[in-house]
């Protein structure tokens, strides 16, 4: 007889159970599978069924998943204010995530140091000059995305994601090249200008803005110099380093491309805004470029010391012109074409380091 009454009552119990909580999803039933063609389970394989949904405004202004079925009695927990697609979006994103994270590597490990040794003084003192800013631009690359992710929607998670990876790889290369610099006594030297360092942390008018400060001119100075260290270096072990810290910045040059033409395609009208953007930019930048010490510092490098300066301005004048090259190739495969709008002093200076 009490067996029964505790069944009885136990069935009673669950009947009274509110688990209509279990018929919201959007989605269930939808699986997921790995890619075909060996890329495992990726970010961009979950886009399937409704999920591959990526609506152009994300309405929640909390931490509701993309997908998920929304609370209506959640509330808004401040930031998250860019909430539109074409504020943030790139197709790569997701893509750029997963190969960040398939190519790890140490600074501590995956660098020869024990081949820079034997560098003559002055040379050591070039490259510890060139890793000073280096340190100087990382350090204001990892404060401003990090304090740009707060105001992301994480209803565009690709975005989030890649860009937790792209502050840690800038705070590998400020890692990587303070290593650098203590690694034969020469420490840390003098710290640059800072006009590009400042116009990048007080660049306040919107996100696309700052990528295009950051990624597109910032970047395409970092990946030219990169990749004349990658060729030049005095030691392996600047060679591979500077070729390491290259790939990862392509990664944030392929963001900022994809991400400014997908803003475009979305408000035509921002093609005049971000151009006029690049020429403040590009001005300040030429502003910066007048400062010698970079350019001296790369002569010694490049030319095998003081001595032999002259031979190495050649190679810096060569870098600079690629440089300028570079990011003119970046404004116009993100579709705001910088060729025939360069500000003068900086046309002149690309016609200049061709002679």
């Amino acid at each position: 007889m009490v067996q029964e009454q505790t069944a009885t009552s136990s069935a009673e119990d669950f009947e009274s159970i509110d688990l209509s909580w279990m018929e919201k999803t959007l989605g269930w039933g939808t699986r997921a599978l790995p890619e075909k063609n060996g890329g495992g389970l990726t970010v961009d394989a979950l886009n399937i069924g409704v999920y591959s949904d990526i609506p152009d405004h994300i309405p929640y202004r909390n931490r509701c998943p993309r997908g998920a079925w929304p609370a209506p009695e959640a509330g808004n927990i401040g930031g998250y204010y860019l909430q539109d697609k074409y504020e943030q979006w790139a197709d790569v994103a997701g893509l750029l995530y997963e190969e960040s994270i398939g190519r790890r590597w140490s600074t501590a490990t995956d660098v020869p140091w024990d081949t820079a040794d034997n560098v003559p003084d002055d040379v050591e003192i070039a490259i510890c000059q060139v890793a000073t800013e280096f340190c100087q631009q990382a350090s204001v690359e990892t404060e401003v995305i990090s304090g740009w992710l707060q105001n992301l929607s994480p209803g565009y998670h690709e975005v989030k994601l890649y860009f937790s990876t792209a502050v840690y790889d800038a705070a590998r290369m400020f890692d990587g090249y303070r290593k650098r610099a203590m690694l034969n006594g020469g420490g840390m030297l003098l710290e640059s200008p800072g006009k590009m360092n400042r116009q990048i942390l007080e660049t306040y008018a919107g996100w696309s803005e700052t990528v295009l400060t950051q990624y597109m001119m910032r970047g395409a100075l970092q990946r030219t110099i990169l990749r004349y260290l990658a060729a030049y270096g005095p030691t392996e072990a600047d060679r591979v380093l500077a070729a390491r810290l290259q790939s990862d910045r392509a990664r944030t040059s392929a963001y900022a491309m994809d991400h400014i033409r997908f803003a475009i395609s979305q408000r035509p009208t921002l093609k005049k805004t971000f151009s006029d953007w690049l020429t403040r930019v590009e001005m300040v930048q030429f502003g910066e470029a007048q400062d010698p010490v970079l350019w001296e510092a790369l002569a010694v490098i490049f030319g095998g010391g003081v001595k032999q300066m002259d031979e190495g301005m050649v190679t810096v004048k060569r870098l600079q012109r690629d440089w300028i090259r570079e990011y003119v190739r970046y404004t116009k495969a993100a579709g705001i074409d910088r060729s025939e709008k360069l500000i003068p002093p900086m046309k002149m200076m690309l016609d200049l380091s061709a002679e």
